[in-house]
């Protein structure tokens, strides 16, 4: 028996909206403080914050939390990774509701760590005001 193959149009499968191409982010400059203090951001073409990122490496600690908003400017969901010398200490994803409310957490939490995943947001608003502490 032998079986072909056929190519098929991938838009007879799905509408060609559902293909388009996603939005081109740039770099949001922030202050020196802020790069300093282990924050990054991309916005959209309208300006736009779209993706905030904050990074600490510390021997024998790391914390990693990146945050996507909405064509609105509204925080989506978020993704945070934590680790210690006891090894890792969370890895986990959560949408927000309209109401700013985590929803739909899922990952890995260490008995180790009881703690809300609320406490690592992080605020845009200062970040691009400038006011980031290490």
């Amino acid at each position: 028996m032998r079986i072909f193959l056929l190519p098929v149009c991938l838009c007879s499968l799905l509408s060609c909206s559902a293909l388009a191409a996603p939005a081109v982010l740039k770099p949001l400059p922030l202050t020196a403080a802020c790069q300093k203090a282990g924050y990054s951001a991309f916005q959209d073409a309208a300006g736009t914050l779209r993706v905030l990122r904050y990074v600490r490496l510390i021997p024998d600690n790391s914390a990693r939390v990146t945050q996507y908003y909405s064509a609105g400017g509204k925080l989506q969901s978020l993704k945070a990774t934590a680790s210690g010398f006891a090894g890792v200490l969370y890895t986990l994803s959560a949408t927000v509701d309209v109401g700013g409310n985590l929803t739909g957490e899922k990952g890995y939490r260490s008995r180790l760590y009881s703690g809300d995943l609320k406490s690592v947001i992080r605020d845009a608003g200062a970040v691009r005001a400038g006011k980031c502490s290490p």
